[in-house]
């Protein structure tokens, strides 16, 4: 009868040593187990290595957050800094420009004139012999992410004036990132009268279905919009890759994240046939009535005014209602929309800013000269 490492003889029991591993399955042993730590050990060194360059080099266009942090922070004034408890009309001006800007974001610099409106300073009254152009609009409108020279709306004044028209001419941009439809109506409210402009273009876009008072009732009030607003999109492996590593590789989540086919992922979440339209989906159905109801109450104070008004469709995705409506109220309306092969040529400020960049502006500024002279807009 034999026991473990042992043999039995009579009462007792021997025990016998361990039979010795051979010298050479050891050393491969140890040798894997080195291979593998000297591999895990590399990998991290790679990735932090990749991490600190993608930190130092901006790739894809990181610096877009920050610098919008930093806009938040210094560049607006909100209708309830200085009595935060008075009441106020959420769907007036909530916040603007403060005036007088000087400002470096980094990427660009914001000058604001004495109304807080984005350019050089702007005469009241209305100086003879010039023919005012009022821009309405949010941050597609106001430039994102370029110096305001380099802007379509500055470009079409200086442009124009450089061919000593008979009549100067002068763009107010009163684009404003953030802003709804609602925002530009309480604009147009505060400085139809007082600027006496002789045309007016509004820049709609997806951002006038959504409501900036949300932002207000959520500074103020704590109230979030309807859980059932929020958009349930699915990850690619792109987007997955990204929320696992953002914890630990910021800088390399958002490079991976930044290949993420975002418009694929929305079309996985619909049912097979359908498209997204977005006055129909998240906020769009509490927010395109309200965007309808400014458009109108534009339409009217432009038209008491006798001072045409024209909106310019750049909605991606298309918001498909939009110029139906339009053609049913009697809005002149234009598609100012860039296509899939324009997107290809390299017009957005980077891949995490869609913003135009300076070539997007002057692909805008061909196609807003080509509306506006056909339709006879602008003076002889």
């Amino acid at each position: 009868m034999a026991a473990r490492h042992g043999v039995v003889q009579g009462l007792a029991v021997l025990r016998l040593p361990p039979r010795p591993m051979p010298a050479a399955p050891r050393a491969r042993r140890r040798r894997r187990l080195f291979a593998l730590v000297a591999c895990g050990l590399g990998c991290a060194i790679g990735l932090a290595g990749v991490e600190l360059v993608l930190r130092r080099v901006d790739l894809i266009g990181r610096n877009y957050e920050p610098e919008f942090r930093a806009y938040l922070g210094q560049a607006l004034r909100y209708a309830w800094e200085d009595a935060p408890d008075a009441p106020f009309d959420l769907d007036g001006h909530l916040f603007r420009h403060r005036p007088g800007l000087d400002l470096d974001l980094g990427s660009f610099r914001l000058r604001t004139n004495h109304l807080g409106f984005r350019g050089p300073e702007v005469a009241e009254p209305k100086p003879a012999g010039t023919f005012r152009l009022l821009l309405l609009g949010d941050s597609v409108a106001f430039g994102w992410g370029v110096d305001d020279e380099a802007t379509f709306a500055r470009r079409l004044e200086v442009e124009w004036n450089q061919a000593a028209p008979a009549r100067r001419l002068e763009v107010v941009n009163t684009g404003h990132p953030m802003y709804d439809t609602c925002q530009q109506a309480a604009t147009l409210r505060e400085f139809l009268p007082r600027l006496e402009p002789d045309l007016v273009l509004l820049v709609y876009v997806v951002n006038d279905v959504e409501p900036t008072r949300d932002l207000a009732e959520g500074l103020l009030h704590g109230r979030q919009p309807p859980a059932s607003e929020a958009l349930e999109v699915p990850d690619d492996v792109w987007s997955w890759l990204e929320r696992r590593l953002r914890p630990v590789l910021p800088a390399t989540a958002q490079f991976l994240g930044a290949r993420t086919d975002l418009d694929a992922r929305v079309a996985a979440m619909l049912p097979p046939g359908e498209v997204y339209r977005p006055e129909r989906s998240g906020k769009g159905p509490r927010g395109w009535p309200r965007s309808q109801a400014a458009l109108l109450e534009i339409r009217d104070r432009c038209a008491a005014a006798g001072v045409p008004l024209l909106v310019f469709d750049h909605t991606r995705p298309p918001i498909e209602a939009l110029p139906p409506f339009c053609r049913e109220q009697g809005i002149a309306c234009a598609e100012l929309r860039f296509t899939a092969d324009e997107f290809r040529q390299g017009i957005t400020n980077s891949r995490l800013d869609p913003h135009a960049n300076a070539k997007g502006h002057a692909l805008l500024l061909q196609k807003l000269r080509a509306v506006l002279t056909a339709r006879r807009l602008l003076p002889d």
